[in-house]
């Protein structure tokens, strides 16, 4: 299969695993990109807010007889959506969850109020105009300040006591406020098939993160954790012509009781994806299987125990 991926920037290791099935076609706004080095074809293309970029997508996708159009960075993905029926007349499918789906992740105040609305165990948030409203509010500290539309750690606040959350506040728009949760941090990596039925869920111990990506990671076959996920997923799923399609990310923290906090979830590839694949889940050759149409059977904790230790690597141009 011909896959295009997005905004590559940094993401070689997905590339390389995606590369040993697939042929990989790679689109980003900058040309000191050092993925580009690893597709099998490239493309340099304007930012995603330029009124001409998804019509150049479509000539890539047409020019390069793209099968599967998989985007990595959240800003484009309702734009993407808009025009899902466009690329698939085309023959170009999205990897991509539906619109509902996407207004769900991507901000984070609704991610909060589904948690809420399905009882599932998440923490406790405000928004921050309901504090500035209501200063008498009982909030337990540390919280953590976030953007409803925020990406990794880009705009996050720790905050340890209420006149430090005053101070903050008054210059916070468009912001949650989250009391943290104390205790083991967890990434499972979860694939949908097209359908949105569930093929496999993977938990990634996050050990050690730096500029809100993971640089030390292990998976951990915890099946409460699986089982967890899975049910959070089938209740996006829960309404007709609307599902999860592809990847999702979605972290969660277990406190000192072994309490199962969800915080978050992402309709993309993690950072640390690469670690699911080398635990046995292989992602290329399931893509491949769900654009032939080929009845895809869940693989729910089938991969190996893994630690992932990251490192820096370069790229040399003369």
């Amino acid at each position: 299969m011909r896959i295009l991926l997005t905004a590559i920037g940094k993401r070689v290791q997905l590339i390389k695993h995606l590369k040993k099935t697939n042929y990989i076609v790679g689109i980003d706004a900058g040309d000191l990109t050092p993925s580009k080095y690893f597709v099998d074809s490239f493309f340099q293309v304007p930012t995603y807010s330029d009124e001409d970029y998804v019509n150049i997508l479509l000539d890539i996708c047409i020019k390069e007889k793209v099968d599967i159009l998989i985007p990595l960075y959240e800003k484009e993905f309702l734009i993407l959506d808009s025009y899902r029926d466009k690329f698939e007349k085309n023959g170009t499918t999205l990897l991509l969850s539906h619109k509902p789906i996407l207004e769900i992740c991507n901000d984070k105040w609704k991610t909060y109020l589904f948690f809420k609305e399905n009882d599932i165990s998440t923490s406790k948030t405000y928004l921050v105009e309901e504090i500035k409203n209501n200063p008498s509010l009982n909030i337990s500290y540390p919280i953590v300040a976030k953007p409803r539309d925020g990406m990794g750690s880009r705009g996050i606040l720790y905050i340890g006591n209420k006149e430090e959350l005053f101070n903050i506040i008054l210059n916070l728009d468009n912001y949650i406020i989250q009391e943290m949760v104390e205790g083991i941090e967890f990434t499972l990596d979860v694939l949908c098939d097209l359908d949105g039925e569930v093929i496999s869920i993977v938990p990634r111990q996050r050990l050690e993160v730096r500029a809100g990506e993971v640089t030390k990671s292990k998976i951990v076959k915890d099946f409460r954790l699986i089982d967890a996920t899975l049910d959070l997923v089938n209740k996006m799923n829960s309404k007709k012509d609307i599902k999860s399609i592809g990847p999702l990310n979605i972290q969660c923290i277990v406190n000192s009781d072994g309490d199962i906090k969800f915080i978050e979830i992402n309709p993309r590839f993690g950072g640390g994806v690469p670690l699911t694949f080398e635990s046995g889940v292989d992602y290329g050759k399931i893509l491949n299987e769900m654009i032939l149409g080929k009845k895809i059977q869940p693989i729910i904790g089938e991969f190996e125990e893994l630690t992932m230790l990251r490192f820096d690597d370069a790229v040399f141009i003369k």
